[in-house]
């Protein structure tokens, strides 16, 4: 080979070698996302609130509003507070909604009261062996007022059907169960899960606990007045229907 030629290919080859290593430094490979580049709740929330469709939901979003609005409601259910007596409820509701959180409700109750099955076998005397009654203070009407505080909202699916709203409140109330023997102030708390059908229906279930202390007529001995006072835990729950208007 040529003396010349040799040299010219020989520079030409150290030039593309610099401009090579030149580019290299210039332009450095990407690197891949660390673990502070992901925004970890962002991916919890997309997952959480997508559809099968691939579009993202909101559950904070109330389809049913009852913020400024009045329900009127109608329960039947059942006390549990004697064990001589079979309790039944029917009761009526008006609430006014302050906030989506917040109401106040006036409440009327009818108790529908019978001898329970144990009551019957004592008198029959299959408890004692001869006939006998026991001392019982038979509850009539409950009335008063209730805030009703509702922490909770959300949905849920019926076998991926449809969507049902709900939300669950808290209770306490405060007023006069009247009974037999007399009136006595009955406070109470409660709670329970409210299931909308419509923006102006929903199913409502309600639990509550209320106490009073009440006096006990005598039916067994003829020498007393009273049988005594007792505190009453009366355990009531009941299902019912609610009308916003």
């Amino acid at each position: 080979m040529n003396p010349h030629n040799a040299t010219k290919h020989l520079g030409l080859l150290l030039t593309a070698a610099a401009v090579t290593a030149a580019s290299a430094q210039a332009a450095p490979a990407k690197k891949g996302p660390t673990p502070r580049d992901v925004e970890v709740d962002n991916v919890k929330e997309a997952y959480w609130n997508r559809t099968s469709d691939g579009d993202i939901e909101v559950v904070q979003n109330r389809q049913y509003s009852k913020k400024h609005r009045l329900s009127i409601a109608a329960n039947f259910g059942t006390v549990s507070a004697d064990p001589f007596l079979s309790v039944k409820s029917t009761s009526g509701a008006l609430s006014f909604h302050f906030t989506e959180s917040l109401a106040v409700t006036g409440v009327l109750k009818k108790f529908i009261v019978s001898d329970s099955s144990y009551n019957d076998e004592l008198k029959s005397g299959l408890v004692t062996g001869t006939p006998s009654i026991a001392n019982t203070n038979r509850p009539d009407i409950y009335y008063g007022g209730e805030i009703a505080w509702s922490p909770l909202y959300g949905k849920i699916s019926l076998s991926g059907a449809s969507i049902v709203h709900y939300d669950a409140h808290l209770l306490a109330s405060a007023g006069i169960t009247k009974t037999e023997s007399g009136n006595y102030f009955t406070p109470g708390v409660g709670f329970g899960p409210q299931f909308y059908l419509s923006n102006s229906l929903a199913l409502r279930l309600d639990y509550r606990l209320a106490m009073y202390k009440e006096t006990i007529p005598e039916r067994v001995l003829t020498t007393r007045p009273d049988a005594g006072s007792r505190t009453n835990w009366s355990h009531q729950v009941a299902l019912g229907v609610e009308v916003f208007l």
